[in-house]
């Protein structure tokens, strides 16, 4: 080759450098524009070039664009305005014919749902064949996705009367390609269910997006996932994975009875082939895999990028966690990441660094970080929390903390601790109910009534007049109590103000929260409850509970039976129990009440028990105090059938002076 010639072909090879640099910079910059732009630039500067260049070119570039209008005219069109309009005059006409319905005999209600439920379902199929056979539009189809939720949400909520209707249709939905052959098929009641459905749509959108779509496309999938999380909450993220429903659902929801009928098609994957040779997936990625996250109709590059959706999924739990922690969302996390291989120690290494950090942020956090830590036992860092930071713990937190203590005391050095712990919050717990007692009986601590109590207690339970005297001695300590709440008072209850002068009393013996019509389970109210309706029972006989499964734990028992019988005398007498109980029975602000003495007289009567001494034994002294040397503690354990007393706090003389029988 002359020097000419090499000069030339070098020349060549940097122009088509220069011109591939060119083109790349310019679709950078072309991704980066709002659509409108794009289009601004297409007409102003693109398309004006096909009248420059030669003519080979400006026909080759038609002919693509009229090959690509050929494939999208027959494409269904997801117009979200009218959609929006058909929806609301189907709501307006359901609305007139509620109205109708009260002179008229017959209504139209069951015929009018059911034709606004048939048009979202028919939305549906056209969006699911837009993303999947045409794989277009996914920004408009996710934005229908979402007013499709907010539609069946207005339905249902629409004010027609009851809900009957709306929760027991049964709904059948088919998805059909554009052959008409069904690719899924869904059979369930109630119009609400239709979430799964789209949560279906959802999974397929995203990995065609991950499969076929741009890179400015992939990047919008983070908020996509942001906006399912605040329409549905974040655990339907977990269950996009599983197509709408995990495996396991089916047999504890009584709605769904699902039978998914797939009859694919044996060209599934003729509208998008796997080009790729080579599969990005590292595990799971067979479609015949029985974890869920596959889709029949799915060809090998979908099965290959849902692993991407996956980790997307748990980068946006993992992010949530890390400003809303739960057990379980932990518990979420760690089932996907299974998948992926990633173990119980590895993800607490990944999560709990985090959860420390965050934990003392509210009470809420801290419960969490508890309950988790306790979960897979992590002592140190329980040992932390309660060191530190336990003025977080509210009531509520009791069954946290109480797995808490347990899992603390199973290490030898945090024993002792635990032994403090439970002996603090069962003593906080009797106080509790020692203030709801003097809320119900606020003449209990009087003198006179003190001694009275006193006398009825040494009387045989058969001794004539004994009766007569419980029933006076109720009479004489019950709070009195006003025949009706008084409207005023309700008033200022609802608008938190404090109630006016003379009304005192009159919310007594109301139950506030029967005022209100609420869901009893709804965990915003979760303060209100404990202020009205305190769990006072299941607190306590959680702590029992820790109490007896710790080691030591019964000698700790024992102390705060003591405590409770110096405290509330009555607690040994069940006629004078039952005459209390059977008169807060009548007001129903204090069936909580009710119910923490019937536990609280459970336990002091089991713990009576073992304070009986079977005659064929020899009742050992008790000692006067459990601060003793351990050299002593020891040769007390021997005498009293095996306990270990262990030095929590200062001694506690025990009632009747013995031990015995202690398991």
């Amino acid at each position: 080759m002359s020097h000419y010639g090499r000069r030339l072909s070098a020349n060549s090879s940097s122009h088509l450098m220069a011109s591939s640099s060119a083109s790349t910079k310019f679709l950078q910059l072309y991704e980066s524009l709002p659509a409108d732009a794009q289009h601004a630039l297409v007409e102003s500067s693109l398309a004006p070039l096909l009248d420059v260049v030669s003519k080979e070119k400006s026909n080759r570039t038609l002919a693509s664009a009229a090959r690509m209008h050929k494939k999208y005219a027959t494409m269904p069109s997801l117009n979200l305005k009218a959609k929006k309009l058909e929806i609301a005059s189907l709501l307006d006409e359901l609305a007139r014919d509620h109205k109708r319905s009260y002179v008229k005999e017959k209504s139209r209600k069951e015929e009018l749902l059911a034709e606004v439920i048939e048009s979202v379902i028919d939305w549906l199929n056209d969006i699911w064949r837009v993303i999947y056979e045409y794989g277009t539009n996914f920004s408009k189809a996710h934005a229908c996705l979402l007013y499709v939720s907010q539609a069946v949400e207005q339905i249902g909520n629409a004010r027609v009367g009851c809900k009957c209707s709306f929760m027991n249709m049964y709904i059948s939905v088919k998805i059909r390609r554009s052959s008409g052959k069904v690719v899924k098929s869904f059979h369930f009641t109630g119009a609400h269910n239709l979430q799964r459905v789209m949560l279906w749509i959802w999974r397929d959108l995203f990995v065609v997006m991950l499969a076929d779509g741009t890179k400015r496309q992939k990047s919008a999938i983070p908020d996509m996932l942001d906006d399912i999380r605040t329409e549905f909450g974040w655990n339907a993220l977990e269950r996009l994975l599983y197509g709408g429903q995990k495996p396991d659902d089916d047999e504890d929801d009584d709605d769904f009875d699902f039978d998914d009928d797939i009859d694919y098609d044996d060209d599934y994957s003729e509208d998008y082939t796997d080009t790729d040779g080579n599969s990005a997936g590292t595990a799971c990625s067979d479609a015949q895999c029985a974890c869920g996250f596959h889709a029949c109709h799915w060809s090998s590059k979908f099965n290959d990028v849902h692993i991407s959706l996956r980790k997307l999924i748990r980068t946006s739990l993992i992010s949530l966690f890390a400003t809303m922690p739960s057990p379980i969302l932990f518990a979420s996390i760690g089932d996907i990441s299974e998948a992926d291989g990633t173990d119980e120690d590895d993800l607490c290494e990944e999560l709990l660094p985090t959860l420390m950090r965050i934990a003392t942020y509210s009470p809420e956090n801290f419960a969490t970080a508890l309950h988790i830590c306790a979960l897979h036992s992590h002592t140190d860092n329980i040992n932390t929390l309660l060191a530190n930071h336990s003025h977080l713990l509210r009531p509520r937190d009791a069954p946290a903390h109480q797995l808490a203590t347990i899992i603390l005391a199973a290490e030898p050095p945090y024993q002792l601790n635990a032994l403090r712990i439970v002996e603090k919050e069962l003593l906080d717990t009797v106080h509790a109910i020692r203030a709801a007692v003097r809320s119900a009986f606020c003449h209990i601590d009087v003198q006179a009534n003190k001694t009275e109590l006193t006398e009825i207690i040494a009387l045989r339970l058969e001794a004539l007049g004994r009766r007569g005297r419980i029933d006076r001695w109720v009479g004489a300590v019950v709070s009195p109590t006003s025949e009706t709440a008084h409207p005023m008072a309700l008033a200022a209850l609802m608008m938190g103000l404090p109630l006016p002068p003379g009304m005192e009393g009159a919310m007594d013996d109301a139950d506030p929260l029967g005022y209100i019509d609420i869901d009893v389970q709804d965990p915003d109210l979760d303060d209100l409850r404990e202020d009205f309706r305190p769990n006072l029972k299941v607190r306590l006989e959680g702590w029992i509970e820790a109490g007896r499964t710790i080691k030591g734990g019964m000698s700790v028992l024992l102390k705060v039976y003591a405590v409770i019988i110096e405290m509330m005398p009555f607690l040994g007498a069940p006629d004078i129990l039952d005459e209390m109980t059977g008169r807060l029975s009548e007001k129903p602000s204090k069936v909580f009440l009710c119910d923490a003495l019937d536990a609280l007289w459970d336990f002091c009567r089991q713990q009576r028990r073992k304070f009986a001494k079977p005659k064929s034994k020899q009742k050992p002294p008790c000692a006067p105090n459990t601060s003793q040397a351990p050299s002593q503690s020891s040769n007390q354990s021997s005498n009293s059938g095996g306990v270990t007393f262990i030095a929590i706090n200062n001694s506690q003389s025990c009632p009747g002076g013995v031990v015995d029988d202690v398991d």
